[in-house]
């Protein structure tokens, strides 16, 4: 009998070196102390696995928030909703037909978490034998399993192994997946979700030459179809727009009239998706997990938290946020179509949230798929149309927000749908493709991974510096962008009657000081500037547009030379030791923005340079204590097209 060896080929190496890697990470890391708090929805699901790892329920009740304290200063940011009890069942003409009876939760002393039960109940095993860090090992496992899967279908489209396992990690850690290995939140688990039921589906497609072996025999049945759509339907749950990732399979299977197969897999998909939902109507009392009658809440330490103190409560604290409807309201505005141009500009290459900087072995599959005729499969369309036709969805669906609220690091809400890029590659040929990807990804995203733990929590700092100031500021999500969180350069007035907004997206100006702010020494500085809007004569809300911009310049106490510019128009001016000028400039086309329920307001970018500087308490030893190291002194006054007289009424700055 001939002893059993493990395989130890390129695939399994590189599994095992990112398995052993990240666990290394989850074994030694001192999450608490080194995340520096809860970022994004990470105190819902931190919540959420605890409970169902050490009380086995998903209710909030006071010794969850207490349990919290062992770690946190608090669960910033927790969405939690109030229970209701189902009294009856009733039927209607209409859709939806049958109605369910609710009445609000008889106990006061318990309330639910306002989020997808799926990922804490698969991190929950983990939690309960590590603690918290066991969601990194969790995590660590799914990184292992995405290179695995990646490997797989490499191989059998061809590729050699050292080849295939090279462009598998390359795949994974020249893109910014890996940051989210640090994130309590569902991205990772998201992305192994898809990664894992496009690789059951697609592996069997690839054509002969594939690797022979038991393991080729078993991926190639038909019955993976029925796992591929399993996997969907747990992650459409988890997030709904993933519904939109089954058309491409049922549509192969259409395209091949399989018409017994399509039923069978999209009942097993339904099938998931009823059940986890129907699962959290009998958890909740509430199907929806992000609403419902009785109302979802955040809560932050500035609000207070339900179960504090007898004074704070669910119904007297929090804000609500509940998802019910459909915004109809910003789908069909007229501003739709405008804003859907630049989001497809910013979708690819924007600095915070861009295919070009996140995701770029995305666009080398992608271009290999375009450019390779002789090597495209026919159902490789269906992928690049599933991809083509979710990233319009979420641009259409959500303009304002598609990356994902809070300022994120790259796009977090298309971040599952990045591994359908890799079942675009043909086989892998020679070392210069993984060495592009590598290369060019990791100009963008090497900071990232090296810093994990710092950029998540700042997770704007990462592209103030570098190649990233190359790119442009997505417009249309400025209150999402990593600098809508901070106060003192978020929203802040400059001049104009009304006031223009500012937005200081980087360290190189300081915050106002008034209407008027420095910018510092031999630096660039990009300001975002949002125009408020106006009351009508019919007491209609006018968004107002900008004609001109007046930037008055007043210069320290060194010559230099300050260009200001919007756009593609820019000007220069030289200036002596304490000059002051004007400078007028056309800004750029204003870009729409209209968040949730508030008027459209419009936005443009202004970025203001200096050559040089200095440090007043340098310069007067005696009279200042000023050590920041200075440039010029701005003050911004607009110049509105349309701003109506003022007997029309009164004016108003959106401060949404």
């Amino acid at each position: 009998m001939t002893e059993w060896r493990p395989p130890m080929g390129p695939g399994v190496l590189a599994c095992a070196v990112v398995l052993l890697v990240y666990l290394g990470v989850a074994a030694s890391v001192d999450f608490a102390r080194v995340a520096g708090g809860f970022k994004g929805d990470e105190a819902t699901y931190y919540s959420m696995a605890h409970s169902l790892a050490r009380d086995g329920d998903l209710i909030f009740q006071r010794q969850d928030l207490l349990r919290v304290w062992e770690e946190f200063p608090g669960p910033e940011g927790i969405f939690l909703k109030r229970g209701a009890r189902i009294d009856g069942v009733s039927l209607q003409g209409s859709w939806p037909f049958v109605v369910l009876e609710k009445s609000p939760d008889p106990s006061r002393s318990r309330l639910f978490y306002g989020k997808a039960f799926i990922y804490p109940l698969a991190a929950a095993p983990f939690v309960w034998l590590f603690g918290t860090n066991g969601f990194l090992v969790l995590h660590a496992f799914l990184l292992a399993l995405n290179v695995g899967a990646g490997y797989l279908f490499l191989r059998a489209r061809g590729s050699q192994p050292g080849l295939a396992a090279g462009f598998s990690l390359v795949f994974i850690f020249a893109s910014v997946v890996p940051l989210y290995f640090v994130w309590l939140m569902p991205e990772l688990f998201n992305v192994t979700l898809v990664f894992l039921a496009y690789f059951l589906w697609a592996y069997k497609l690839t054509g002969p030459g594939a690797p022979v072996g038991r393991l080729d025999a078993l991926l190639r049945r038909p019955a993976t179809d029925y796992a591929a759509a399993a996997l969907l339907g747990i992650a459409t749950f988890s997030k709904p727009t993933h519904i939109l990732l089954m058309f491409p399979i049922l549509a192969h299977l259409l395209w091949r009239r399989d018409v017994w197969r399509v039923l069978a897999t999209g009942l097993v998909f339904t099938a998931l998706v009823l059940g986890l939902f129907g699962g959290n109507l009998l958890i909740t009392g509430e199907a929806n997990y992000q609403g419902g009658e009785f109302g979802r809440k955040s809560f932050y330490g500035r609000t207070g938290f339900p179960f504090a103190n007898p004074w704070e409560t669910f119904d007297n604290r929090g804000q609500v946020l509940t998802t019910d409807e459909v915004p109809t309201d910003i789908l069909f505005h007229r501003d739709t179509v405008t804003v859907f141009g630049w989001n497809v500009m910013y979708f690819v290459i924007g600095r915070y949230s861009g295919l070009l900087p996140y995701f770029f072995p995305g666009i080398v599959a992608s271009a290999l798929f375009l450019v390779g005729r002789r090597a495209r499969l026919g159902w490789q369309w269906l992928v690049f149309g599933g991809l083509a036709g979710g990233a319009i969805a979420f641009l259409l669906y959500m303009p304002y927000t598609y990356s994902g609220g809070g300022g994120p690091i790259g796009n977090r809400y298309f971040i599952s749908f990045y591994p359908l890029f890799l079942f675009l590659m043909p086989a892998v040929r020679g070392a210069r493709v993984p060495l592009l990807a590598l290369g060019v990804g990791a100009l963008f995203t090497a900071r990232l991974l090296f810093t994990p733990f710092q950029a998540s929590f700042n997770p704007g700092d990462h592209a103030r510096s570098g190649p990233l100031r190359l790119l442009p500021i997505e417009l249309t999500m400025v209150n999402d962008l990593p600098v809508g969180a901070d106060p003192d350069r978020a929203r802040r007035s400059l001049g104009g009657v009304p006031p223009i907004r500012a937005y200081f997206t980087d360290q190189n100006a300081y915050p106002p000081e008034g209407d008027a702010f420095w910018v510092r020494g031999a630096s660039r500085a990009d300001l975002i500037l949002r125009a408020p809007t106006a009351e009508g004569t019919g007491g209609e809300v006018i968004p107002l547009r900008v004609r001109s911009l007046a930037v008055e310049i007043t210069n320290g106490m060194v010559p230099n030379r300050v260009t200001i510019s919007s756009g593609f128009r820019r000007q220069q001016i030289d200036l002596a030791a304490g000059e002051v000028a004007t400078v007028d400039i056309a800004p750029a086309p204003g870009v729409p923005y209209r968040p949730s329920i508030y008027p459209t307001n419009f936005v443009y970018p202004l970025t203001i340079s200096t050559s040089a500087g200095f440090a007043p308490f340098l310069e007067d030893p005696g009279g200042s204590d000023d050590s920041r190291y200075l440039g010029v002194r701005v003050h911004v006054v607009p110049t509105y097209r349309n701003l109506p007289p003022p007997s029309a009424g009164g004016s108003s700055t959106q401060d949404r």
